[in-house]
């Protein structure tokens, strides 16, 4: 009896010894580095990151090519260290791997798994396949998924499982996925467990989907320094994940940190001399890429009573300038808690565009002036219900909903830009847009109320039956 109670209790110290292997390659994600700028196809145009508990130098990644396996060491491997506690004690501790994988061939699927060491002892993560979009237009459709405000608790796991499906199903089709910022709310709670319970729980999509990311005001502690640790986004040298650029199809992303504008106020006058001249090169090449896609995590436009909804714009009035001036196509954010779609906007009146007759859903904006407007916050997060009350419309809101969901933005030709915004729970499309821009549309009439109290007339009759909640 005696040497059974050992044998167990031998066969428990060996099985938790494994499970807590400091070695294991956890929080594993891709995605999108420099060459999605350049377009050279010179550089690497996957980046992977995952982390250790220790240093394990001799962690490595193997690449399936249909040449045979490569075997790729770390470009970097970072240490990290937080005193979260506030005490000196239980201090958070993390390694954090970064690999460059070498060039790789546009529109082909690949696979890879992720090692420990050199010895084999422990079992490898995965194999996880990925698929390698292409940075340059080649006439066929490039869908990208965003969501802001979300985290893995009860709430946000409808969104968690609806995305893992969708990249059991569909990744070859989706070119990446955004995250509008606040995610896991406060990545350095539970003495920085709660963002690496997080970052697991994503990878469920993230190692086979490219990841890019913004950050929103939960992620300002320290300097947004563990934000900043996590995630290498395209410049992370010069940015540090807060303000880059990349191409998809015949897209143009843009991003910056409005966050870091708040906390750092004194970097305002640069980030607008960068963002003026990322938008200026993207005008520039309207002839490749036709659409510019600005998004961030705080919003210049919204419907709530609080200071985001009613002070951005003036606060952020060069950014919208900047917009307008070089004809950004779409401006999608997160913070406020909900799925929001608006008219094209100007200096807070709906700028002028064409409709089609008998389009009262406005599922078609032809021909805009201004920015559409978009806030999508809603993709789940603990104390964040769905039947929680929705703020009144403003004059200029097409669509309010409460639901978990997030988007999906289409692209494949220079005249339509298509958004939907997807229910997590069911699939459901809860919301359609197409953005129209042809000449060939130049007879229908234009839509552009002479005063406020026009739209707010044309919105209570014809549009309030969409918005869920009245």
């Amino acid at each position: 009896m005696k040497s059974l109670v050992i044998l167990i209790s031998l066969l428990f110290i060996i099985t938790h010894v494994k499970s807590e292997n400091p070695c294991k390659p956890e929080q594993i994600h891709i995605s999108l580095s420099e060459d999605f700028v350049s377009q050279t196809n010179n550089q690497s145009p996957i980046k992977v990151i995952f982390h250790t508990k220790e240093a394990c130098k001799n962690a490595y990644i193997s690449l399936q090519t249909p040449s045979g396996s490569i075997k790729i060491s770390a470009s970097a491997v970072n240490y990290f260290q937080a005193d979260y506690s506030k005490k000196g004690k239980n201090v958070y501790e993390t390694y954090v791997h970064i690999f460059d994988f070498p060039k790789l061939e546009y529109g082909k699927t690949y696979k890879y798994s992720c090692y420990s060491d050199e010895t084999g002892a422990h079992k490898p993560q995965g194999p996880f396949s990925f698929y390698v979009p292409n940075p340059n237009p080649e006439g066929k459709k490039t869908t990208v998924l965003m969501f802001g405000d979300h985290d893995h608790t009860f709430e946000g796991q409808s969104t968690l499982q609806r995305l893992t499906t969708l990249k059991e199903t569909n990744f070859t089709k989706i070119a990446a996925y955004i995250h509008l910022g606040d995610l896991a709310y406060n990545l350095e709670n539970d003495k920085g467990k709660n963002g690496d319970d997080y970052m697991k729980a994503l990878q469920s999509f993230s190692a086979s989907m490219p990841c890019m990311v913004t950050p929103g005001n939960h992620e300002t502690m320290n300097n947004f320094s563990n934000f900043n640790m996590r995630f290498n986004m395209p410049y992370y040298s010069k940015s540090k994940n807060h303000y880059y650029s990349f191409n998809l199809g015949n897209i143009h992303f843009t991003t910056l940190s409005l966050d870091l504008v708040i906390e750092n106020p004194s970097v305002m006058p640069y980030m607008l001399q960068w963002l003026e001249k990322d938008l200026a090169e993207a005008q520039t090449n309207r002839d490749q890429r036709p659409w510019i896609i600005v998004y961030t995590h705080r919003p210049l436009y919204c419907s709530k009573k609080k200071a985001d909804c009613t002070e951005n714009v003036e606060k952020y009035r060069e950014v919208e300038e900047l917009l307008n001036k070089y004809k950004v196509d779409l401006y999608v954010s997160g913070h406020v808690h909900h799925y929001e779609r608006m008219l094209p906007i100007y200096k807070g009146e709906v700028a002028a565009f064409q409709q089609f007759p008998e389009d009262n859903n406005f599922n078609h904006i032809v021909n805009p002036q201004a920015p559409v407007y978009i806030v999508q916050g809603k993709a789940g997060h603990s104390n964040d219900p769905e039947d929680g009350k929705l703020a009144s419309p403003r004059s200029f809101t097409v669509k309010l909903d409460n639901e978990y969901s997030f988007l999906a933005v289409h692209s494949s030709n220079s005249t339509h830009l298509h958004v939907e915004n997807i229910v997590s729970s069911s699939g459901k499309v809860t919301d359609d847009l197409y953005i129209v821009k042809d000449e060939r549309y130049a007879e229908l009439p234009w839509f552009k109320p002479t005063t406020g109290q026009q739209l707010e007339d044309f919105i209570s009759k014809k549009l309030k039956k969409l918005l869920r909640g009245f």
